[in-house]
């Protein structure tokens, strides 16, 4: 059987299903564990168009946060520190017991940190010498 490699600059998402599943099927083949299981929450106005959200997915007993946005006018008034700690209280109630974020120096850091999140990594080289942070935070401690 011959095979290619194709690039597509628009996938379904029901090709990008496919190798979810799959890594999902390995992952619970390997060590039992469940497939990352998606969350977002939205900030909504009152004709129900999007002024913010969070989104990610909770797996392996770890809060991931893909996206925090809040537009622009709506931004100091604590409506990003909200939706953080939604996603927090709903990944402390799943059990987790850490929250992994990614923002870049010219983003969040700072906002971030406000929040008990420390930096455990930095990526240098990007673009326009940027700096990408990958942070944590303990949710709370496990027992052995």
């Amino acid at each position: 059987m011959k095979y290619s490699i194709n690039y597509e600059n628009t996938p379904k998402q029901n090709d990008i299903e496919i190798l979810s599943r799959g890594i999902a099927l390995n992952a619970k083949q390997k060590r039992g564990l469940e497939h990352p299981v998606p969350f977002a929450f939205f900030i909504r106005d009152e004709n129900n168009e999007i002024k913010g959200g969070c989104n990610g997915n909770i797996g392996y007993d770890w809060l991931y946060v893909d996206q925090l946005w809040v537009e622009e006018p709506l931004r100091g008034k604590g409506h990003g520190t909200a939706l953080l700690q939604a996603a927090e209280e709903l990944a402390i109630n799943k059990n987790c017991v850490s929250a992994a974020v990614n923002t870049a120096d010219w983003e969040a850091l700072d906002f971030y940190k406000k929040l008990g999140f420390r930096v455990e990594f930095e990526r240098h080289g990007l673009a326009k010498n940027s700096i990408f942070y990958f942070l944590r935070k303990d949710l709370f401690k496990r027992d052995k």
